[in-house]
């Protein structure tokens, strides 16, 4: 019995071990199909293949995009800015030329004239004779005079050659009248300058001027007076003294004027003048 049993084991030994070689021979494939399926998986599951997803740093910097102003509406913001701030400086100039609120502007031009060969002069007795002589109203210089009665109008005077005395008249429409005066040319050579000299001419803008007169008989705005009349029919107004109708503040003249006995305007004047060489 059991030399039965040792044959058929001997006999079955190879089929065991051929069935075992089979079977493992067709397990391998199974083994290989799938480590290529899981493979396959996984390149179609590759973040690499699917571009439709955003990444989360994409996303975040769009909407930052979307959130923050673009470069041209912040360039945009700063034109504003710089045209707002131009505004305000033009507005603050605007206030101060307002607070101003003088018709003219700049430096008033300060000039000299004296009678020459294109002067109407004529000729009277002298009306120095034996009185004294004092320093021109209308010059700042030395040597200029004044004399006579006030209805002479010899606004300003000066001795050209050894006793023959010029004064101006009206320096405007060119105007002067001549003597001879022995008082004159003693005593002209120590005339001091005035120092509180007046314009014995006065422009103002447009090409109008004004002269000084010797009375005030008119009535201006609110009982003020005039001693400057212009040629357009304006006039300079001051509260009283013929010293006040100008303002003077470093290089600018200003002068309170009329028209049509109306409400004074303060004007720069483009030029004062006075009588000297």
């Amino acid at each position: 019995m059991h030399a039965v049993r040792r044959t058929l084991a001997a006999a079955a030994a190879p089929l065991l071990i051929a069935g075992l070689a089979a079977c493992g021979s067709s397990e391998e494939p199974a083994a290989t199909e799938q480590a290529s399926t899981v493979e396959e998986t996984d390149e179609e599951q590759s973040p690499a293949e699917e571009p439709e997803d955003e990444s989360p740093t994409e996303q975040t910097a769009g909407d930052a995009d979307e959130d923050s102003p673009s470069a041209e509406e912040s360039g945009g913001s700063d034109e504003t800015g710089d045209s707002e701030e131009s505004e305000g400086e033009e507005s603050e100039d605007s206030d101060d030329a307002g607070e101003t609120g003088a018709a003219g502007s700049g430096a008033t031009s300060v000039e000299h004239l004296w009678v020459d060969d294109s002067w109407t002069v004529e000729e009277i007795d002298d009306i120095c004779g034996e009185m004294d002589l004092s320093p021109a109203n209308y010059s700042d210089q030395e040597g200029f005079f004044t004399c006579g009665p006030t209805a002479a109008s010899a606004l300003a005077c000066q001795v050209e050659a050894e006793n023959l005395v010029r004064c101006i008249t009206n320096a405007p429409g060119r105007s002067a009248i001549s003597f001879t005066s022995d008082k004159a040319a003693e005593d002209a050579g120590a005339m001091p300058a005035n120092e509180d000299a007046l314009p014995i001419q006065v422009t103002l803008p447009e090409g109008v001027t004004c002269q000084p007169i010797s009375h005030d008989h008119d009535q201006h705005f609110e009982d003020m007076f005039s001693w400057y009349s212009c040629d357009d029919g304006s006039e300079l107004l001051t509260d009283e003294d013929i010293t006040d109708t100008f303002a003077v503040e470093g290089e600018t003249w200003t002068v309170q004027r009329s028209v049509d006995k109306g409400a004074p305007e303060e004007v720069v004047a483009e030029t004062v003048t006075f009588a000297g060489g």
